[in-house]
């Protein structure tokens, strides 16, 4: 449970550290870039395997990539970076959030023995 929280606290931070920044950037060039990075991360996590709670995050990651390539279609070239550059952190967050799920198995493998 303390992870989950931990889990929401710092997706909430990097969405809040993400958006401000995005407000400056209106070219669609950006824009275009910041989806195919998102896009990009949300393919390797994905490759990865990432699951569980991480899973929730990606899922929340692909939602907020969804959205900005309807923004980007609707000439919303600053609200698709920032939802772009949301997906993107969500999308390190579950990739973090399971490499420390795996590392805990293992540690908790090491200490039973």
């Amino acid at each position: 449970m303390r992870k989950l929280v931990l889990t929401a606290v710092a997706a909430a931070a990097m969405t809040a550290v993400v958006a401000p920044t995005a407000a400056f950037a209106g070219d669609e060039d950006e824009a275009r870039v910041a989806i195919a990075a998102a896009r990009a991360k949300i393919d390797a996590a994905d490759k990865a395997g990432v699951g569980g709670n991480a899973a929730d995050v990606l899922s929340r990651s692909r939602a907020s990539l969804d959205e900005a390539n309807v923004q980007f279609k609707k000439d919303e070239d600053r609200a698709a970076r920032a939802l772009a550059n949301e997906a993107e952190a969500l999308a390190d967050l579950a990739t973090a959030t399971a490499e420390m799920r795996q590392l805990e198995t293992e540690r908790a493998k090491l200490a039973a023995n």
